[in-house]
């Protein structure tokens, strides 16, 4: 007999609780919805950042900038476009690369970091400043630890990192963001 009434709550909770899921979302516009969305969207992607962090990386969260976010301030007209510097190898810059980003050579060697610092030599110390590569997975790229430290070393305080997980190719021209030739 218990076990019965057990029963009979449990279906009554599910129809209430589907009722009141039906009444708050039915109350919220798309807006509102796609709010949440984005926000559940972010949470994971700041996750997934937090993860690609070792204790050895120069960097923190607040150095990493997704895709997703690169495009949306690239887009956005009432922010100011960070200067955008690729650190990795000509070929692939000339394969494909975000529109309006410099090619100054791959940061892993010296040429590329001399690069680096003429490039640098007529930014402001402040300037927001977005980094990449995308040779190759995040943790086996051999440019952008050298190319973050040479800007920190140099004293520039708003340097981003684009995450790119697996290579420029898949993470950024396959999924539709904008891609000059």
């Amino acid at each position: 007999m218990h076990r019965k009434s057990n029963l009979s709550f449990n279906k009554i909770f599910d129809l209430y609780f589907g009722l009141f899921m039906v009444v708050l979302f039915s109350s919220l516009s798309f807006g509102q919805i796609n709010a949440l969305k984005q926000l559940k969207k972010n949470a994971k992607d700041i996750n997934i950042l937090k993860q690609s962090i070792k204790p050895s990386d120069p960097w923190t969260i607040n150095n990493l900038i997704t895709a997703d976010e690169l495009v949306k301030e690239l887009k956005n007209s009432e922010s100011t476009k960070p200067v955008i510097l690729q650190v990795g190898f000509k070929f692939l810059y000339n394969t494909g690369h975000i529109p309006g980003s410099k090619y100054v050579g791959p940061a892993s060697d010296k040429s590329g970091i001399n690069s680096i610092k003429i490039e640098a030599a007529n930014l402001k110390k402040n300037q927001n400043i977005v980094i990449y590569c995308g040779c190759c997975p995040w943790n086996h790229c051999p440019n952008i630890r050298p190319a973050f430290e040479t800007l920190k070393k140099l004293g520039f305080t708003n340097v981003k990192v684009l995450y790119i997980p697996e290579n420029f190719g898949k993470d950024w021209a396959d999924k539709g963001y904008p891609v000059k030739k």
